[in-house]
């Protein structure tokens, strides 16, 4: 008769399946955790995509003035936003969807214009239609500071972004220069300088602008 081995102790894990509850709070902690450290790094990563963006939509505009300036040996002679509108409606620049969107900010939804309600192809074609409702953008404001030379100094504003009634980016104001430049004032570095208050989160364009280029801005 063979000796009886005595049982060997159960292994409580062999037959566990599965998470306990504890381990699952753990995980969903630590996802949490993660998500709240990396939403502000992709949500400043989203930002500046859309400041440079921007930027690029403007020397594109700068590109169709001096389109404009060839084909009729003048800058662009209207105010506003029909200031960069003209590019379109006398076709310095071909009226192509990817054309027509670089006539206002790609930080502010399109729905939200009055060109929303328009196939693309009408955006900008009507000049009589256009008014400040039309873009994200601000032209010059050719009856108070009249553009005597296109191309010109990297002194002299052509079109920024509007901030009006909220700002187009978070971070920076774009503003595009007679040499073709772009000239980004960030949020942060006016602050320190002085120019905005320590609680103000975008910059005024306009008139009333605290900067003094950017007061040669109209939406109308």
């Amino acid at each position: 008769m063979e000796p009886m081995h005595p049982l060997e102790p159960a292994d409580p894990t062999r037959n566990r399946k599965g998470f306990t509850l504890i381990e699952l709070l753990a995980v969903i902690l630590i996802i949490s955790i993660l998500v709240a450290a990396l939403t502000p790094m992709v949500n400043d990563a989203i930002e500046r995509a859309e400041v440079n963006a921007c930027a690029a939509n403007q020397r594109a505009i700068y590109q169709g003035m001096i389109q404009y300036k060839t084909q009729y040996n003048r800058g662009p002679d209207e105010s506003g936003v029909k200031f960069f509108a003209q590019l379109m409606s006398m076709k310095a620049m071909e009226n192509t969807k990817t054309n027509a969107e670089r006539l206002t900010c790609p930080g502010v939804q399109k729905s939200s214009l009055a060109i929303g309600a328009l196939p693309w192809e009408q955006w900008w074609m009507d000049l009589d239609l256009v008014d400040g409702s039309y873009s994200a953008y601000a032209g010059r404001d050719q009856k108070e500071y009249p553009l005597r030379k296109f191309p010109g100094s990297g002194n002299e504003p052509l079109v920024c972004d509007d901030n009006d009634p909220a700002m187009n980016h978070r971070t920076a104001t774009n503003c595009l220069y007679a040499d073709g430049s772009v000239r980004q004032y960030e949020i942060e570095d006016l602050r320190k300088e002085g120019l905005i208050g320590p609680d103000e989160e975008m910059v005024w364009v306009g008139p009333n602008s605290p900067i003094e280029d950017l007061r040669k801005f109209t939406l109308n």
